[in-house]
């Protein structure tokens, strides 16, 4: 198995990432964008002459990251929302016609339904002794949100088969988006970027070989400080992609994380904080540290 090749994303496109990332956490909660919303541009507006923002239930930061998209991205629109009750499961796919990119965000852990399937740490058998995470594929298949991520996303390439694809997520949802990322390779030639923030491991050595050597793939997966999260599971379990790991004021390519997974570098005795989970917190650290 080669090791990947270490290089960094481009800033801009992580940023966004992570801000429809931040967003999917409030979506259908504490906002939704109208039919009649053409673009993400169109709906801040809306909200925005009606003074709706400022009573928005979320952090400024957040609040703050929606104005940006608007501003940035202004010709996005959410394509579908899926919120599945049964599993809790909650991703949007969106669109950016002027970036020519179709991204699948992933919604992380919030609900008990949400932790049910976090501490699902048993394996399932894929093929050829590659496991992955029960929790985290039951999450995707028990009640067939998969199968209709993966018609959406075809459906959107028949009609726009130039579009870049992404996949992301931040803590549970950065696992999900990198399972999906990891299926969505063997249906489509189309290569397939994933951009995962604060994800914990999801499968064996046997999974890090096979996603790492999927001719179509990419995994950029962020980590911040301490972050706890990113520990886990620990028994047999394996990160894979390209380490991007975050500081106050630095971020790093862990070129060892990335072959061997070492045990010192992903263990507790690094990653012991809770607070260094948080949506927010990575935010910042990204738009502190700009390459």
């Amino acid at each position: 198995m080669e090791t990947p090749i270490l290089t960094l994303p481009d800033h801009s496109v992580v940023i966004d990432m992570l801000r429809i990332t931040m967003l999917i956490y409030n979506y259908d909660k504490t906002f939704t964008i109208n039919p009649s919303d053409n673009n993400i541009e169109q709906f801040v507006e809306r909200i925005k002459s009606s003074h709706h923002i400022e009573s928005l239930h979320m952090s400024e930061t957040r609040k703050e990251a929606l104005l940006d998209i608007a501003k940035n991205n202004p010709h996005g629109r959410l394509y579908k929302f899926i919120s599945d009750d049964e599993t809790d499961i909650q991703v949007g796919i969106t669109i950016n016609h002027a970036e020519k990119r179709v991204c699948i965000v992933f919604r992380g852990s919030e609900s008990l339904k949400d932790w049910y399937y976090d501490f699902q740490v048993t394996k399932t058998l894929l093929n050829e002794g590659i496991k992955v995470h029960s929790g985290f594929y039951n999450q995707l298949h028990n009640t067939k949100v998969h199968e209709e991520l993966v018609n959406h996303v075809k459906v959107i390439l028949a009609e726009h088969p130039e579009y870049d694809i992404y996949c992301t997520g931040h803590s549970l949802g950065g696992a999900l988006c990198t399972l999906f990322g990891y299926l969505l390779s063997f249906e489509l030639e189309d290569k397939i970027t994933v951009v995962s923030f604060a994800s914990p491991r999801v499968g064996n050595p046997a999974w890090k070989k096979s996603f790492e050597e999927r001719p179509n793939l990419k995994h950029y997966r962020f980590t911040n400080n301490h972050d706890i999260i990113t520990a886990f599971p620990m028994y047999n379990y394996k990160h894979v992609g390209i380490d991007i790991h975050l500081y106050e004021n630095s971020y790093k390519l862990d070129a060892t994380n990335v072959k061997n997974c070492c045990i010192c570098s992903c263990s507790l005795l690094n990653h012991w904080s809770i607070s260094d989970h948080d949506c927010d917190l990575y935010y910042k650290r990204l738009l502190q540290n700009k390459w």
